[in-house]
């Protein structure tokens, strides 16, 4: 109301105070009139909802227990339309007891119209917990079957489950809005394409992310507990999701990186190597004899049968005297151990060492340190 006085403000105040009276008289009007039907509808609406909790009780305490005794797979499929199966019932209560009303207007319309739409989200909320259920089971039957495809499985699953959210929530809107309220949404869907394709826009780093994600589970350059280097990033992956890949740094932190980084980069998978090939260098004094270094190479020989279990099939250890260095003698060689793990690697590697330093020790070789020998001219 547009104030053009100064007693006209009190002068809308009191209509308003006026207004607000009349409304409230006839409303009182109206309850006095239908007193009957308000008592039935609310005796109705109280019935419908003892039905409801005596509903819900009976299949979480007794329906419940038993089926997952008998069967325990179905029984979670059950648990989650046990909910929903029992709010029908109370909304059908309501339902019917609002037959009991007259309501002014089109009062009538609107509440049977409302309770037809909670109905239909019931059934929408229904069907969700049943697909949330479907997928759970699917997964696991995939990581217990596929264990290897189980995150490439897991994560299909996953988006599967997401649109298909999405694609029953958009629609059971429309239908609500169109179909129950006779709301024209034309111009709502239109706007709504427009505002996608500016939030795809601004989303492109997500959506290559997500494409990124497939592309690492499904040409499988590694899996969760692999052991990568990515770039500057090396560790134990731990998740592979929609957006990233969590990678364990073996000094403790927890790095996230994007999932189109890791697609367009150069990735090494240590985890998938089928052995270590590991490069050695044993330096000899230089008043070593020929027969000497002959004896060395005999001794690496004879390591390397001793510790042939330790060692790629087909693979022995392979040394040979290429270098006459500045301090030493060097025998120079090539070992393949059949270790998987890096930690066992540095076991076997341990082994060897020690092999080596004994035996060699054993038979009066000694190793080389870097040394300089000065020669003083004394001037006469």
């Amino acid at each position: 109301m547009k104030n053009t006085g100064g007693g006209s403000g009190k002068f809308d105040l009191i209509s308003t105070w006026d207004a607000w009276g009349e409304q409230l008289s006839s409303c009182g009007m109206w309850l006095e009139k239908n007193r009957t039907g308000v008592l039935e509808f609310l005796l109705g609406t109280a019935c419908a909802l003892i039905l409801f909790l005596l509903v819900l009780f009976f299949l979480k305490k007794v329906l419940l227990p038993r089926l997952k005794r008998r069967h325990g797979r179905m029984a979670k499929v059950w648990e989650s339309l046990m909910q929903p199966a029992a709010f029908l019932i109370l909304i059908a209560g309501v339902s019917l007891s609002s037959h009991l009303l007259t309501l002014p207007g089109k009062g009538k319309l609107y509440l049977n119209k409302s309770l037809y739409a909670l109905f239909v989200v019931l059934l929408l909320s229904a069907l969700l917990r049943f697909t949330h259920d479907i997928n759970e089971f699917l997964v696991e039957k995939f990581r217990v079957k596929d264990p290897e495809s189980y995150s490439m499985n897991k994560l299909l699953m996953d988006l599967s489950r997401s649109l298909i959210k999405l694609g029953i929530w958009i629609f059971g809107t429309i239908f609500i809005l169109q179909d129950i309220f006779g709301l024209r949404i034309t111009a709502l869907v239109a706007s709504a394409g427009i505002l996608g394709l500016g939030i795809a826009f601004a989303a492109q780093n997500t959506i290559g992310n997500l494409f990124g994600a497939f592309s690492i589970l499904g040409s499988k350059l590694f899996k969760v507990g692999d052991w990568i280097k990515t770039g500057n990033v090396e560790g134990v992956v731990e998740q592979i999701g929609f957006r990233s890949t969590r990678v364990r740094a073996f000094d403790g932190r927890l790095i996230d990186v994007p999932n189109r980084l890791v697609a367009d980069s150069h990735v090494e998978n240590y985890s998938n190597r089928e052995y270590w090939r590991e490069h050695f260098v044993f330096s000899l004094i230089y008043q070593t004899a020929p027969a000497d270094m002959e004896k060395a190479r005999r001794i690496l020989d004879e390591i390397g049968k001793e510790m042939e279990k330790d060692f790629v099939p087909g693979k022995m250890p392979r040394f040979a005297f290429l270098n006459f260095s500045s301090s030493s003698l060097d025998l120079d060689g090539y070992v393949w151990f059949r270790k998987m793990d890096w930690f066992e690697m540095r076991e076997a590697r341990d082994r060897f060492n020690s092999a080596v330093l004994k035996k060699f020790t054993e038979n009066g070789l000694s190793f080389a340190y870097p040394t300089t020998t000065v020669y003083l001219e004394k001037s006469s």
